[in-house]
Order: C-alpha cells, then sequence, then structure tokens
C-alpha cells in the first residue's frame, strides 16, 4: 500500500514538472526599442549614403559612405540598414580613434532572406565631451534601392 502510494506520488511529480518543461512559455517577446527614436536630425553633423544597385544572388557585402563633423568631444556612429517592409536588416559601428571622419563602410545582405527594393540607411552619432556628458543625435536618412539582376 506504502509502495502504491509513493509511486503515485511520484507519477504526479513527473507528470507536473513535465508539463512545466514542456508547456509554451507565456512570457511575451517584445520588441526592441529603436535606437534613433526621439534623436534631433543634425544635418550639420554630416551625412550617410548607400549605394543602389543590384541585389545578387547569394550572399554579398554591399557599400555606403559616410562623412562626419562631430561636436567637440570623442565621437562613435552607429548605421542601421533596413529593407523592403522596414525590416532591420544590418548594422554597422565607427569609432573616434579607430576610423576616419568620413569613408565607406560595407553591410552583408543574403538575397534567400531579402527582397528586391527600396532600402533605408541611417545613423546615430554619439559624441562624449569627455566629462561623462553624452550628446546624441541623428544624420540625416539616406534611401536607396537594390534592383534585381537583368
Amino acid at each position: 500500500m506504502l509502495r502504491t502510494k509513493l509511486a503515485a506520488a511520484a507519477a504526479t511529480v513527473l507528470a507536473t514538472v513535465s508539463s512545466v518543461l514542456l508547456a509554451p512559455s507565456a512570457v511575451e517577446a517584445k520588441p526592441s526599442p529603436d535606437p534613433l527614436a526621439g534623436l534631433t536630425v543634425h544635418p550639420e553633423w554630416g551625412s550617410i549614403t548607400g549605394k543602389s544597385g543590384v541585389l545578387k544572388r547569394g550572399c554579398h557585402k554591399y557599400a555606403f559612405s559616410y562623412a562626419i563633423v562631430p561636436p567637440e568631444g570623442i565621437w562613435a556612429i552607429e548605421v542601421f540598414i533596413s529593407g523592403p517592409g522596414f525590416k532591420n536588416l544590418a548594422a554597422s559601428a565607427f569609432l573616434d580613434g579607430y576610423d576616419p571622419k568620413s569613408g565607406s563602410g560595407h553591410y552583408k545582405l543574403c538575397r534567400v532572406t531579402t527582397r528586391y527594393g527600396k532600402f533605408k540607411i541611417e545613423a546615430k552619432v554619439s559624441v562624449d565631451n569627455g566629462s561623462g556628458h553624452i550628446t546624441e543625435g541623428r544624420l540625416p536618412a539616406d534611401s536607396y534601392r537594390l534592383r534585381a539582376p537583368r
């Protein structure tokens, strides 16, 4: 009798543990916050430009160019590329002391996960004045097209 009660209790514990471990999660996924939300556009800080072209078969690198004139201090640029439907596709970054104030960058896209159409490139600029005060803003966005091969 005791053995039967212990077996029944063990079976109940195993069923409870299994249902907890195998049950779908009730936690809702929250979208990531937009890193550019609420930032003022500063055309005087420079520009970022995407390059139109062909969206090639397979995975390939695509280029963009940037040029900045940041406020005084140590600067950083975060670059964000979105594609048709405003789907976030790629990102890049440049840092004072490592990268020049103007130049080009690359990002990688794969045709299997991206469709032809209009793309947008945006950049967030952050500047530390040396005393811990950080000023943030964004460069004007640029739109460009990646089309199907002819």
